[in-house]
C-alpha cells in the first residue's frame, strides 16, 4: 500500500434474506420455513443451531438436487437492482459497472474493486499531487424488489487485512462510515528482521491458512469460499452437517492448527454511525432523489488520509554488525579479542554452513 486507496466495498443480503426467497421453493412447511432461515445464519456465523434443522435443511437441498451455492446464486438480486446510485468522489459511475457479484464467507455479495474498477478514476491519492484528505465513495441501496424486502449487510477489506466483520444496514437509514488505516507494506528487509515470525509469501494470510487447517481437520471445503480462493482438489465441499463443524473454528482455527502471521499487516478501523433517512434534510444532495424512504439506505463511505498511517520497517543493525561493534570496544578497553573470537565461531559453526548449504541446493536446483 505504497499509496492512499479506497478498500474493497461490498454490499450483501443477509443470509436470512436470500434464505427467505428460496426455502418455499423447496418446503411447504410454513412453521418449519419460518425457522430455517435463521438456522442457516447461524451455521454460517459459527453459532450454536440445532442439528435437527441442519439435518433438515442438507435433506431439503438433497431431495431437491441443488447445492447451497447453487440456490443462493440463483436468488441473488442482480447488482444493478440493488445499488441504484454510485457516487465516486464527485462523479456518479454505472454501478452495474463497478460492482459484481461474487462468492464471500457471508454469501453472495456486490462487490466493488477498486483497484480493477477505478483505476483510471483516481482511486489512489497520491498527497504531494493534490489537496484532498478524504476518498469519498456514496452509494443509495434498494431494499425492496417485486417480491422481497432484503436486509443487508456491508463490509470493507484492504488486501493485508485479516479479521473483518459486516456490519448491518437497516432499510430507511442512512449510514456515515468513517474508515482510517495503519499499514505495514510487505518488503523484503521486514522478513529480514522478524526472520520467521512472518511469512512473506505473495498472497497469503493467516486467516485463509487457518481456514485451510480447519478444512483438512473437518475432511471438506467451505462451499462458500471466495472466487479468488482456490480450493483444495482433494477434498468436496462441505454439507451444511459438515459446514457447522468447519465454521464452528471461527476466526481461530482449529487448536493444532499452527499458522504464521502475514509479513505485510494492514488494520483498518471503521466507526459507522446512522441517522432516519429525511428527505427534507437532504434535497441540495442528488444521491437521494427518487428514493423510497422506507426501503432504501445510503451509503456514505470516508476514507480519511490525514489519520492514516503507512510504516516502513528498515533493519539498522543486525546480531553480525552488533557483535562487531561490541567485540571493537572490548578490544580498546580489555586489549583482547574476546568478541572477535566470538565472532569467529559464529562465522566458522553457524553462518558458513549455512551459505555451502544454500550453494549446494543452488547448484542442485540448477
Amino acid at each position: 500500500m505504497s499509496e492512499h486507496q479506497l478498500p474493497v466495498v461490498a454490499v450483501c443480503p443477509t443470509v436470512e434474506s436470500i434464505a427467505e426467497a428460496f426455502i418455499d421453493k423447496l418446503s411447504h412447511d410454513k412453521n418449519l420455513n419460518k425457522r430455517l432461515p435463521l438456522t442457516l445464519a447461524h451455521v454460517l456465523k459459527g453459532k450454536p443451531a440445532a442439528d435437527d434443522q441442519i439435518q433438515i435443511l442438507d435433506h431439503l437441498l438433497t431431495v431437491n438436487n441443488v447445492t447451497l451455492l447453487d440456490i443462493m446464486r440463483a436468488h441473488m438480486p442482480p447488482c444493478h437492482a440493488v445499488i441504484k446510485k454510485c457516487r465516486w468522489q464527485h462523479i456518479y459511475k454505472s454501478c452495474d459497472i463497478l460492482f459484481d457479484i461474487e462468492v464471500t464467507p457471508w454469501g453472495m455479495c456486490c462487490v466493488l474493486r477498486p483497484d480493477e474498477k477505478l483505476a483510471n478514476h483516481g482511486t489512489r491519492l497520491q498527497l504531494r499531487n493534490g489537496f484532498q484528505s478524504t476518498l469519498r465513495l456514496d452509494l443509495a441501496v434498494q431494499c425492496f424488489n417485486d417480491t422481497n424486502l432484503y436486509n443487508f449487510e456491508f463490509f470493507t477489506k484492504y488486501d493485508g487485512e485479516e479479521w473483518i466483520e459486516p456490519m448491518q444496514l437497516a432499510p430507511g437509514n442512512t449510514y456515515m462510515a468513517q474508515l482510517r488505516y495503519t499499514s505495514i507494506p510487505e518488503s523484503t528487509d521486514t522478513e529480514t528482521l522478524i526472520e520467521e515470525s512472518c511469512v512473506s509469501r505473495k498472497g497469503y494470510s493467516r486467516s485463509d491458512c487457518l481456514k485451510r487447517c480447519s478444512e483438512k481437520i473437518c475432511g471438506c471445503v467451505d462451499p462458500l469460499r471466495g472466487n479468488r480462493q482456490p480450493a483444495d482438489g482433494d477434498l468436496l465441499p462441505c454439507s451444511l452437517t459438515e459446514l457447522k463443524c468447519l465454521r464452528s473454528y471461527g476466526v481461530k482455527g482449529h487448536e493444532t492448527c499452527n499458522c504464521a502471521p502475514s509479513c505485510k499487516k494492514v488494520t483498518a478501523y471503521t466507526t459507522l454511525e446512522s441517522s432516519p433517512l429525511n428527505f427534507n434534510s437532504y434535497v441540495i444532495d442528488p444521491i437521494y432523489s427518487g428514493l423510497n424512504a422506507t426501503s432504501s439506505v445510503v451509503m456514505h463511505v470516508r476514507v480519511n488520509i490525514n489519520l492514516s498511517r503507512i510504516f516502513t520497517l528498515n533493519p539498522t543493525e543486525t546480531w553480525f554488525t552488533l557483535l562487531s561493534s561490541l567485540g571493537g570496544v572490548f578490544n580498546m578497553f580489555l586489549g583482547v579479542g574476546l568478541f572477535s573470537a566470538l565472532e569467529l565461531l559464529y562465522l566458522l559453526f553457524i553462518k558458513l554452513p549455512n551459505a555451502m548449504r544454500r550453494s549446494s541446493e543452488f547448484h542442485y536446483g540448477n
